[in-house]
């Protein structure tokens, strides 16, 4: 008896004809139909499964025995077996495609080779700036080399599971026992054979991709451990280098006729185009996504600014005193794009090669040059232009890769020409100090004690420091004066843009407002300036790098104070994000302020102190972030914070008062921004609504600093709050005997004017006999608070003129004294006459 069991029905299928046949199936049908079929099909087993067992002593031979599938499950699992299949070969097509890495890997190796040929022997010349320029290539290509290992991994990953599928459809199905008649089933069996034959197509592209996955795999990792090594070597020889700054490389300057020249001046001018062509070339191959954004935002800024300038020009009724403060902009749009662009370029790329910094650093002097001619004077211009040829000369001095000392002259001309051109420059500004930046002088200063110093190591022998000093010197000079005119551009772009979105063309920032804004901007545009100037000048002095390893190192090194492990560039994290976000918020909220001033629609359509709620959302989530960035631990957080909240309940009890009060008064809203309200005996404007305390604009042009406490604790009048409608009441006194029913129609024709709101309607009412006059009482509204004072003058001045006009007597206090003489004594008749 066979031990494996038989399907009730297989065994009386080789003996019955087609009538038969038809018979068994139906009854097999009947059979699937029922519940036992169900439960069976329930269990899903594999021909391959292992049985489950109770107990350890079961017997190895009762383990093995498997049931075979029905043919339903067999034709379910060829079913889900090709699905898989399908699914494997489609997950492997849509991997990306690594192909190009067999070009790209060749290139780079050969790279490498040149580099450890021309620039890693002991004979090699060549000098600091090209070792900084192939380490910023080798660290280059280790990001790509990364990258590329990371696509890898993740294509061998996918292909492990689909080998693991693979090798699971293998055994279960290829290798499974026929039981069944082929003459019964043709069809079953012709996808048995649709499924062998996919099985063996998706495995022979699964081998292919393994196989040229695993090549690549290999010769990358032998190519990242060769960078890492190429790396680690050129560290060295920069270090050596630098170390060998102060000694002499050179002849003195009156030893020309034993410098020893190699190679003339035209080779290696004629290698140094070679390499840096090659190096650039091989750089933008990978940059070509980022180039062409920037190409296509360059092209949308330039289109902006046009049609920016051009809707004012057309829409704004002050379009012309606008545009008087946009003058860099107005000259030129297309300058000012450019400037913005070459300027930011170098700094959204990374590790730039220096030729293409150099490109974009000579792109912003041109586009400075052609933008300043409309504001400085023939001798300046001509200044200008003798400092640009000198960029020009001691840039392309800084491109070439070795030591060439023959340049040393042409460094020295160019040095003392700088020299004349900076003291001529100092004296310009003595006499013109308005004309120029305010710092300019430091920088020319600086220009000039760089190029002293170069002129003499170029003295004494030291040709690579002297270089080193003199094109720090120029480019960063031409760089920061670049710099101070791409601010002014990039703040005009930033004015243009708040002028054309205000919604009335007759608004425009008045002078005040202006300068307020121009300064804030200047500030922080300034300071981003400066952090950009400090990068390129540590670039120019080759420092860049090696200053950066240095400050990450020490950054992130690991520091204890008692249990606590803590890195200085954690701390530095949290008070950094801490005080962008201070800055973020503060300047926000005082250019949402100044919006809102400017804004006379409905109290409703204005911020007011929901400026104060963005400022509380603006730190509470750099608070957040920076506890995050920082990796602070929240455990030890709520021990700081517990700590604080004892000396809250001590000591700061004021403080927090006045903090929470801030939050009530942004959620309630009593007051906003431009409200005009009364508090303390004090009344003014709402200038500020801040986080502790609140600012009062009075009217005598004093700024009253508000605790938030004091606005909820005491009595507060907001004339603002529901609208801006104000009662003007008014005391006019008319003498005795006069016309009251006239003096009432005089009036009442005079309150009857546009500026006066005739519902309510005036009151015109006798209000008291006075002493000496009748005293009328008149009552009118105005439509809006800030006019009151101006209607109130112009209907007394006319309620005078018409009074004076129809001989109406305005009364001034009068007495009458009596005297009786019959009481009154000699002496003091006598005193009377005296006096």
């Amino acid at each position: 008896m066979n031990s494996s069991p038989i399907h009730p029905f297989t065994h009386f299928l080789p003996t019955f004809n087609g009538r038969y046949f038809l018979k068994i199936t139906v009854i097999w049908l009947v059979y699937i139909s029922s519940p036992l079929f169900g439960y069976a099909q329930g269990l899903n087993l594999n021909i391959d499964q292992k049985p489950t067992t109770n107990t350890d002593t079961v017997k190895m031979a009762d383990s093995l025995k498997v049931k075979p599938l029905g043919i339903e499950q067999q034709i379910q699992q060829t079913q889900s077996f090709l699905n898989t299949l399908q699914e494997i070969q489609t997950n492997m097509m849509r991997s990306r495609d690594t192909s190009f890495l067999r070009e790209e890997i060749p290139v780079m190796e050969l790279v490498l080779t040149r580099i450890r040929e021309q620039a890693l022997i002991e004979e090699s010349t060549v000098n600091l700036r090209f070792l900084n320029e192939l380490e910023n290539l080798v660290i280059g290509y280790q990001l790509q080399v990364n990258g590329w290992q990371k696509e890898i991994n993740e294509n061998v990953d996918q292909l492990i599971v689909s080998g693991e599928k693979l090798i699971n459809i293998g055994k279960t199905s290829l290798s499974a026992e026929e039981i069944l008649d082929k003459g019964a089933l043709q069809g079953y069996f012709q996808q048995k054979e649709i499924l062998k034959n996919k099985f063996a197509y998706v495995d022979s592209i699964y081998s292919i991709k393994r196989n040229k996955g695993l090549e690549i795999q290999t010769r990358l990792t032998g190519i990242k451990i060769e960078l890492d090594e190429i790396l680690e070597s050129l560290r060295s020889r920069q270090r050596d280098f630098r170390r060998n700054l102060l000694k002499r490389d050179s002849p003195y300057l009156w030893e020309v006729h034993s410098s020893g020249i190699k190679k003339p001046l035209t080779l290696v001018i004629q290698e140094t185009l070679t390499l840096n062509r090659l190096i650039l070339k091989h750089y933008l191959q990978s940059k070509y996504g980022w180039l062409f954004f920037i190409l296509v935002v360059s092209i949308l800024a330039y289109f902006g600014i046009r049609n920016m300038i051009r809707r004012i020009s057309h829409t704004k009724d002050f379009s012309h005193l606008i545009l008087e403060r946009s003058k860099y902009l107005r000259y030129s749009p297309f300058l000012g794009t450019a400037l913005i662009v070459f300027t930011i370029i170098p700094y959204l790329l990374s590790f730039p090669p220096y030729l293409l910094i150099l490109a974009c650093l000579l792109g912003s002097v041109l586009s400075t040059t052609f933008l300043i001619r409309i504001v400085l004077d023939q001798q300046a211009m001509l200044l200008w232009i003798l400092m640009v040829m000198a960029f020009l000369v001691f840039g392309a001095s800084n491109l070439i890769t070795q030591m060439a000392h023959q340049e040393k002259w042409y460094l020295l001309g160019f040095s003392g020409i700088g020299i004349a051109i900076g003291l001529q420059v100092l004296s310009l500004i003595k006499k013109n100090p308005a004309t120029f930046p305010a710092n300019l002088s430091y920088l020319i200063y600086f220009f000039l004690l760089m190029q002293i110093v170069s002129i003499g190591f170029h003295t004494i022998g030291r040709f690579s420091l002297g270089k080193i000093l003199g094109v720090a010197s120029t480019l960063s000079t031409m760089q920061g004066i670049s710099l101070y005119v791409f601010v002014l551009v990039l703040m005009e772009a930033i004015y243009l843009q708040s002028e054309l979105s205000k919604e009335n063309q007759k608004d425009y920032a008045n002078y005040l407002n202006y300068q307020a804004i121009y300064s804030r901007m200047k500030k922080i545009f300034s300071f981003l300036a400066l952090f950009m100037w400090f990068y390129l000048l540590l670039v120019n002095f080759s420092l860049n790098q090696t200053l950066g390893d240095q400050l990450w190192s020490f950054l992130q090194a690991d520091r204890t104070f008692g249990n606590t492990t803590f890195t200085y560039g954690s701390i530095l994290i949290f008070f950094l994000l801490i005080w962008i976000s201070s800055v973020l918020a503060k300047n926000i909220a005082y250019f949402a302020s100044i919006r809102d001033s400017q804004n006379t629609g409905p109290r409703e359509k204005r911020l007011g102190s929901s400026i104060l709620l963005i400022r509380l959302a603006i730190l509470t989530l750099g608070f957040f972030l920076a506890v995050t960035a920082s990796g602070l631990s929240l455990d030890k957080l709520a021990i700081v914070l517990g700590a604080l909240s004892v000396g809250i309940g001590f000591g700061l009890q004021t403080i927090v008062n006045n903090l929470v009060s801030g939050v009530i008064l942004a959620f309630e809203r009593p007051i906003q921004v431009g409200d005009a309200i009364e508090v303390g005996g004090r009344s003014g404007v709402v200038k500020e609504v801040g986080i502790r305390s609140s600012t009062l604009q009075a009217y005598d042009g004093s700024e009253l600093v508000i605790p938030n406490g004091d606005l909820l604790s005491q009595h507060l009048v907001n004339w603002t709050l529901s609208d801006k409608k104000r009662r003007v009441e008014l005391m006019v006194g008319v003498a005795y005997g006069s016309d009251i029913e006239k003096v009432h129609e005089i009036i009442e024709k005079i309150v009857t004017q546009e500026e006066i709101l005739s519902f309510p309607s005036p009151n015109i009412l006798v209000h008291n006999f006075g002493d000496s006059a009748v005293e009328i009482r008149i009552l009118f509204w105005v439509a809006n608070f800030d006019d009151w004072i101006q209607v109130k003058n112009k209907v007394l001045r006319e309620i005078y003129s018409a009074f004076t006009a129809e001989n109406i007597v305005i009364p001034f206090p009068q007495r009458d004294l009596h005297i009786k003489s019959g009481q009154l004594n000699p002496n003091s008749k006598k005193n009377g006459e005296e006096q």
